[in-house]
C-alpha cells in the first residue's frame, strides 16, 4: 500500500526479539496460485522432496509446497515419493542396494542427485518452523485407514514435540477418497482439505462437489488433462477453489486458467513469472514512510514473516545514521551508530533482478561490536533488516 505511514518507533524496543508470527488467511488460495511439487526446483532438478528444493522454493517466493511422504523399513517417515526400484531410484540418480526400502540410516546419508540433502518429516517440520509462513501440502500416497491415520499421527506428534503445534495450521492434508476425511479427522481436526482427483478413474464432479461442499473442503484438485470448463464449472458452483497438477509450460497455464482453475502445481514455474499469465505476485515492495527524530522519509519495505523489512543502505541515511563493517571471514556485519555509511563493499554480492529472491543473510548482524540477534535477509543481494528494530536505533 504506497504511502502507508509507520509511526516513529520506542526506543525501549528490545533489539533481538523474535519477529511477529505472520497473519495466515484461512483463504491460503488466493495468494498462493502456485504449489511446488515434490518441494519445488533446486539448481534445476526436480521432484528431489529436499532441504534444498524446500529452501529455493521458499526463497523464490512460493509460499505452499506440495511433499511426499513414506516410511523406511525401520519405521521413520521420510520425504520421498517412494522406495521403487523404477520409481524414485531413477528419478534421483540413486543405485539401489540390497532391500529397496532402505533405513533411516541410509535414507539419510544418501543424497538426491549427488548432493542434495534427503528429510525425515522431523527435519521438514523443522524447516516449517523456521519458515513461519510457509504452507504445506501433503502426498502420503496410501489409501489404507491403518498407514494414513498412522502417517498424520506422526505429523501431529512431531509438531508437537518439536514444540510448534501451531504448524498443523498450515498442514493441508490431501484426501484420495471420502473416507480419508473421517480417518484424518479421528487424529487432528486440520483446518484445510484439498481433494485430489488422480485416484478416480471417471470421477463425478457434481456428487464430489457436494461432497466437499458438505464437508469443508474448499478445494479439489485434478490432473491437468481433465482442466476443461465443464469439469471445473460444476465444482465452482459449489464454491470450490481447482487447482491443477503438474504444469510446467506457461501456454497450458494460460489455458488452465481460461478454464477456471485458481492455480496449478509445478516443478518450474516461478512465483515472479506470474505476471507473463495475468497474475500477480503476492511477493513484493511496497513504498512507506516513516518518522525519525521528527523527520519523514520513504522506505522500500518488503514483508517478511509478517514484518516490514527495509534495506540497510537506505535506513543508514536516517536520524543518528550507521555506517556497516562486513567481515567476511568472522562472518559479521557491524553497525556503529553515528558514522556515516560509505559502503559494505562488494562481498555483499549485488543482485538487481528484481525477482525479490529472498535469502536468510548468513551473517550476524552486530551493534557497536555486540551480537544484536537480528536475522537480516539478502533480498536480490540487498541487505535487508527489520524496519522496527533498526529505526529503534536511530531516534
Amino acid at each position: 500500500m504506497k504511502g502507508k505511514r509507520i509511526a516513529a518507533f520506542a526506543l525501549t524496543l528490545v533489539l533481538g526479539a523474535s519477529a511477529a508470527q505472520p497473519a495466515l488467511a484461512a483463504d491460503w488460495q488466493s495468494k498462493n496460485p502456485l504449489i511446488a511439487h515434490a518441494l519445488g526446483e533446486a539448481d534445476g532438478k526436480i521432484e528431489t522432496n529436499s532441504k534444498e528444493a524446500f529452501l529455493t522454493s521458499w526463497q523464490n517466493g512460493f509460499r505452499a509446497v506440495e511433499a511426499d511422504f513414506t516410511y523406511t523399513s525401520d519405521g521413520t517417515l521420510v520425504v520421498r515419493h517412494d522406495f521403487e526400484k523404477d520409481g524414485s531410484y531413477y528419478r534421483l540418480e540413486i543405485k539401489p542396494s540390497g532391500s529397496l526400502v532402505m533405513d533411516t540410516k541410509t535414507f539419510t546419508s544418501t543424497p538426491a542427485v549427488y548432493e542434495q540433502t534427503p528429510m525425515t518429516a522431523v527435519d521438514l517440520l523443522y524447516l516449517m518452523q523456521e519458515y513461519p509462513d510457509m504452507y504445506l501440502i501433503t502426498d502420503t500416497k496410501t489409501t489404507d485407514k491403518a498407514q494414513v491415520q498412522r502417517q498424520f499421527r506422526d505429523l501431529v506428534n512431531i509438531a508437537n514435540n518439536i514444540g510448534s503445534p501451531e504448524i498443523l495450521s498450515r498442514i493441508i492434508p490431501q484426501l484420495y477418497n471420502k473416507e480419508m476425511l473421517s480417518w484424518i479427522k479421528e487424529i487432528y481436526p486440520f483446518e484445510n482439505w484439498i481433494f485430489t482427483l488422480y485416484l478416480y478413474a471417471n470421477p463425478n464432479y457434481g456428487d464430489i462437489a457436494n461432497f466437499c461442499a458438505a464437508n469443508g473442503i474448499d478445494t479439489v484438485t485434478l490432473h491437468i488433462d481433465r482442466a476443461k470448463k465443464e469439469n471445473i464449472s460444476k465444482l465452482k458452483a459449489k464454491g470450490l477453489k481447482v487447482y491443477a497438477h503438474t504444469v510446467n509450460r506457461y501456454r497450458i497455464f494460460e489455458d488452465a486458467l481460461a478454464a477456471g482453475v485458481d492455480g496449478i502445481y509445478t516443478d518450474r514455474i516461478k512465483p515472479y513469472e506470474l505476471s507473463w499469465v495475468g497474475l500477480t505476485n503476492s511477493i513484493r515492495t511496497t513504498e512507506q514512510t516513516v518518522t525519525v527524530k521528527g523527520k519523514e522519509a520513504k522506505l522500500t519495505t518488503l514483508a517478511i514473516f509478517g514484518t516490514p523489512y527495509a534495506p540497510l543502505r537506505q535506513m543508514a541515511q536516517l536520524g543518528k545514521r550507521f555506517s556497516a563493517e562486513y567481515k567476511k571471514d568472522a562472518g559479521t556485519l557491524n553497525l556503529t551508530v553515528g558514522k556515516t555509511l560509505t559502503t559494505m563493499g562488494n562481498e555483499m554480492l549485488m543482485d538487481h533482478s528484481g525477482h525479490l529472491v529472498t535469502k536468510k543473510a548468513d551473517f550476524k548482524l552486530l551493534i557497536g561490536g555486540k551480537e544484536s540477534g537480528i536475522q537480516c535477509f539478502y533480498v536480490d543481494g540487498e541487505v535487508y533488516a527489520p524496519v522496527e528494530q533498526i529505526l529503534a536505533l536511530l531516534q
